[in-house]
């Protein structure tokens, strides 16, 4: 079941009418959402695309559900979707998604992405074969370690491609590349999470995990 956020109001939203906004068109999710701005930007990037924002907290997608439901001539994305899910259980009905990203994970979430976890087996359940997924780690949460990390060590490009190969594999995906991101690759993710903290710190860091659904 699909349970749509639109400003305050959440409301199931029938298979025929999921249908029609998918209609042929590639799909993008994006897990953890947040409130919803790398949503909006994507779907004004990719306007052939139906891009939907899942997050477990519906009121943090109440701006961006609303903006996105304006009529287009006063900026309204009829291609944007915004969901109340947790991401350990996707709707079914999100299934043979072509691309999706986890951006700066916190919580239950980020530990998720670090271990064997329902969180990348409930993402390789709606990604289609050859689906690709974009994880990417503030490493500042290992600096000091925030709870969610425990005890792992702070990742790196060469540690991914050694302690989460196996993590990811059992759960359906082959990790293609880990890499750092630079201050413009940041910027082009357009979340407030990279804003906020790229403004803040002197030295910030976060490792991109691009992985392959098999």
């Amino acid at each position: 079941m699909i349970r749509r956020v639109v400003g305050r109001s959440i409301a199931e939203l029938a298979g025929d009418e999921f249908g029609a906004l998918r209609a042929g068109r590639k799909m993008l999710v994006d897990v953890g959402t947040g409130d919803g701005k790398h949503v909006l930007h994507e779907a004004r990037r990719r306007p052939e695309w139906l891009v939907v924002g899942v997050d477990a907290a519906p009121a943090q997608l109440q701006r961006a559900s609303t903006s996105a439901a304006r009529k287009p001539a006063k900026g309204g994305l009829a291609n944007a979707l915004f969901v109340q899910a947790a991401a350990e259980s996707l709707p079914a009905e999100l299934v043979d998604a072509d691309e999706l990203h986890v951006l700066m994970p916190w919580g239950s979430l980020l530990r998720g992405c670090l271990q064997p976890d329902a969180v990348l087996a409930s993402l390789r359940s709606v990604a289609r074969d050859g689906a690709r997924l974009m994880v990417t780690l503030n490493l500042h949460a290992w600096r000091p370690p925030v709870p969610e990390v425990g005890t792992t060590v702070e990742p790196t490009p060469e540690s991914v491609l050694v302690d989460l190969v196996d993590v990811y594999a059992g759960a359906g995906w082959r990790i293609a590349s880990a890499n750092y991101l630079d201050g413009e690759a940041i910027a082009a993710l357009a979340t407030s999470w990279g804003r906020r903290l790229n403004s803040s710190r002197e030295q910030f860091e976060v490792l991109a995990i691009e992985a392959v659904a098999e």
